[in-house]
């Protein structure tokens, strides 16, 4: 295995049946995981949405520090678990995190820049 690292666009979406958020079970029809609830031990992973290309099947474990470092240095396990069409032909350049509302999307730190870490 080798360490593979990215920097991408972050954004945040959250379980929510509207259209632009895509319901609240990712692309296998699994419940979509937040990163509030993981925080509050109520979650394994939190649930994260990328292209969906070859180099990232469905379960693939990323690191994101950014986010880590703004919860106290928390060891964090993201998950790519969903995709959408805004993510078609972006590859690694684009990430949205799970969160558990609109205003918990809007964080400034998940719609930075964050450094994406792959162990593939």
């Amino acid at each position: 295995m080798a360490v593979h690292t990215y920097h991408a666009k972050g954004s945040g979406y959250y379980p929510s049946p509207t259209k632009m958020e895509g319901g609240s079970t990712d692309r296998m029809g699994k419940k979509l995981n937040t990163l509030q609830s993981f925080l509050a031990g109520q979650a394994t992973y939190v649930s994260v949405a990328m292209d969906k290309i070859s180099e990232i099947p469905y379960g693939t474990v990323v690191k994101i520090p950014e986010i880590e470092k703004a919860n106290r240095q928390k060891a964090i396990e993201f998950r790519v678990v969903d995709t959408g069409d805004s993510f078609k032909g972006q590859g690694f350049k684009r990430i949205d995190i799970c969160v558990a509302d609109r205003q918990a999307s809007l964080d400034p730190t998940i719609n930075g820049t964050l450094t994406l870490i792959f162990d593939y």
